[in-house]
């Protein structure tokens, strides 16, 4: 397994979260109970608040377009949050004059413009630093996204003024109300070549120019990688009288976890994400600002069942947690230079769907009820129609790890890798016959089963027979795309209240009950 800090140093990463668990061979049993008649309270679709993507500049090719309009369609994501909103590609700032720095926003225009025809918000992440305002040359990433503090905090303040007042100008007041503004991204790594205190400096400048033109505008930080800075963060907005609307920050289930829980206890890799989510909250709760809101604006897994499990167990946690990223139009090391390649995204390489997407795509089907359930690996729903549905997946338990793991379905290097070898590597363990008993139901029953797994729905298999080409040609890729749509949903009769699914390692269906 390999995260997104690994990424940062090889730029050769896919965020994936399942380990090796048992050999492969055994079937396990388990039971759950579920009581349809007894909806437990809301259940609201946080994951679908937003979603990321590489930096902004990529918004204007017609595959990233094309990506967002399908990945909106299936998986309901409501606003994208992209970096580099200011780097000097979006010619923001060219120069510095003698009455300050002069501001375009003619290309952020264009891509707001297409986000909202698109119908999604701006998450809008205010990130980096434009050249002709920058106090070093300290760049990240291919594209060089500028790292350094302003030379002025004036400049700083003056950019974000004529940008909030563009944005109202153009947009409205009320529809503005509606986004986020997040200052910066992940200021406690390479993002940010200042100290702690000056991006609390940068921040407190960020969120009173905001205020300045409206009090209702939401602004929030830091955006820290690892769930890192929020005591320090809070206290000192508390302490500083500095306005701010919400916390943000990052986790990937694969971070060192010394660095994420601060101390020699190791977790099993699936319980660092609502473990990290909890630490996050009770650390907001023990500040004097107890109220916010927390946002997960990066997290990320490439495995079915660890998006299903993690969906559920991260429920209350938070309100907002943005799946890193839609697409895989997207060049943080670099253009792509395979097919199958180690970069993120629900959507693969020229549209190619990934099985995270489906994956996404069924979690959308789920209701806005959650349904009385026994312990087991599945989420049961109600939805507004009366209709239910259950989410069951099959994750092998994952081992402790310190530090950073290795090895994936998607990582590259310096050889092609072997996708379809990797993606078995993740569905080592054993499988699982999963028996859902209902209470509630009268009778026989019908029910829609749409199963999924790291091969099954995916392309490979069918990358693999055409002999994996280097560079598929349109025909071939137009085979892959229709090789990696979603399985057809299976009629499955409820005898006596039961329904028993097969699912192998890493594997996730979804369960459609007649009402």
């Amino acid at each position: 397994m390999i995260d997104r800090r690994t990424f940062m140093k090889s730029a050769s990463m896919m965020a994936l979260a399942a380990g090796t668990g048992p050999a492969q061979g055994a079937t396990e049993s388990k039971s759950v109970e579920i009581d349809l008649r007894r909806p437990t309270g809301d259940f609201p679709h946080y994951w679908e608040e937003c979603a990321g993507s590489d930096r902004t500049a990529v918004a204007f090719r017609a595959q990233w377009q094309q990506d967002l309009a399908r990945a909106r369609e299936l998986t309901g994501i409501k606003v994208v949050r992209c970096h580099g909103l200011f780097d000097d590609e979006m010619g923001v700032c060219r120069s510095i004059g003698q009455s300050g720095p002069q501001f375009s926003f003619l290309y952020i225009a264009e891509v707001f413009d297409k986000m909202l025809e698109l119908g999604v918000k701006p998450f809008v992440e205010l990130s980096f630093m434009p050249l002709p305002m920058a106090s070093s040359r300290n760049t990240v990433f291919w594209y060089k996204g500028n790292t350094s503090p302003p030379t002025k905090m004036e400049y700083w303040s003056q950019l974000i003024t004529a940008f909030t007042q563009f944005c109202i100008k153009r947009y409205g007041l009320a529809e503005v109300r509606k986004w986020d503004f997040e200052c910066w991204n992940e200021p406690d790594l390479a993002f940010w070549s200042g100290q702690q205190s000056d991006y609390f400096e940068l921040y407190k400048a960020t969120a009173l120019a905001v205020k300045a033109i409206d009090q209702q505008i939401r602004v929030g930080g830091p955006a820290t990688s690892q769930v890192a800075w929020i005591p320090q963060f809070l206290e000192y907005c508390a302490g500083n009288n500095v306005p701010v609307d919400f916390v943000s920050t990052h986790i990937y289930p694969t971070d060192p976890q010394d660095v994420v829980f601060g101390k020699a206890n190791l977790y099993p890799i699936n319980d660092v994400m609502p473990r990290a989510l909890t630490q996050a909250k009770d650390q907001i709760r023990a500040s004097k600002l107890p109220k916010l809101p927390l946002l997960i604006t990066e997290w990320s897994s490439q495995n079915p069942a660890f998006i299903g499990q993690t969906l559920r167990d991260c429920a209350s946690l938070t309100d907002n947690m943005s799946y890193w990223t839609f697409s895989n139009v997207f060049e943080e090391g670099g253009p792509a230079t395979q097919f199958y390649n180690s970069t993120f995204g629900l959507i693969g390489q020229r549209g190619v769907a990934r099985p995270s997407l489906h994956a996404m795509t069924l979690a959308h089907k789920l209701g806005g009820k959650r349904l009385q359930a026994s312990d087991g690996p599945v989420l049961a729903t109600q939805r507004t129609d009366g209709s239910r549905t259950i989410l069951g997946w099959n994750l092998p338990p994952t081992q402790p790890r310190r530090g950073l793991g290795g090895g994936g379905p998607f990582v590259g290097g310096g050889q092609r890798p072997d996708p379809v070898a990797q993606a078995r590597n993740e569905m080592q363990g054993n499988s699982m016959s999963l028996t859902l008993r209902f209470a509630g139901l009268a009778g026989n029953a019908r029910a829609r089963v749409t199963s999924i797994d790291m091969l099954k729905g995916s392309s490979l298999p069918a990358y693999q027979a055409m002999g994996s080409p280097e560079y598929p040609t349109n025909a071939e890729v137009q085979k892959l795309r229709d090789a990696a749509v979603m399985p057809a949903a299976e009629e499955k009769v409820i005898q006596n209240g039961e329904l028993t699914i097969e699912l192998p390692p890493s594997g996730l269906a979804l369960v459609e009950v007649e009402k």
